[in-house]
């Protein structure tokens, strides 16, 4: 097993992402009844749930400052082409929605009324405040999301009983180190 210190780091963290994900989707599916109507301030909550799912998971797969990505053949992880149109489809709600706004992706109405006896007019907007993934594919990344975690624990099994020390780590953000 061949894996570079940024790879190894990188695949920690994903870890990390990949429960953030998992925990994300956990809470949307639990509190959201597709078969329900919702008020706008229960759509925006489930919107917070898909908006961290999409994030979180997305996040081992963009390419950092460094120049890593959590590159999964290097740790033995091949995913199906299924598996690759769905991580693909969570990156592009990233860069164009969810991280972004990309106004090519933007839904949105505005209008305005008057309002003070007609002597001025009062602006008004309207946003989609529905979710981006549709149930069917929520439940396919609750799938993928356990796969992923479990092929990762498999890999760092394989390094502990393999190379234990490479796992032997302490990390700290650098704007910490630098301010003590």
């Amino acid at each position: 097993m061949k894996i570079t210190e940024q790879q190894l780091i990188r695949a920690i963290y994903s870890t990390w992402d990949f429960q953030q994900a998992l925990s994300a989707l956990t809470f949307l599916l639990e509190d959201c009844d597709f078969d329900r109507n919702y008020d706008k301030v229960s759509l925006r909550r489930f919107r917070c749930y898909e908006s961290t799912l999409i994030v979180s998971m997305a996040r081992p797969f963009e390419t950092t400052r460094r120049g890593t990505t959590i590159g999964l053949r290097a740790l033995g992880i091949t995913l199906s082409q299924e598996e690759k149109k769905l991580v693909a489809r969570i990156l592009e709600l990233r860069r164009k929605i969810v991280a972004h706004s990309d106004e090519e992706e933007m839904y949105f109405r505005s209008t305005s009324f008057p309002v003070l006896d007609g002597k001025g007019n009062f602006p008004h907007f309207q946003f989609n405040e529905g979710l981006h993934l549709e149930q069917h594919e929520l439940h396919r990344l609750e799938t993928l999301l356990r796969s992923l975690k479990a092929k990762l624990a498999e890999f760092f099994f394989r390094v502990a009983q393999e190379q234990p020390e490479l796992l032997e780590k302490y990390r700290e953000p650098d704007s910490i180190a630098k301010s003590e």
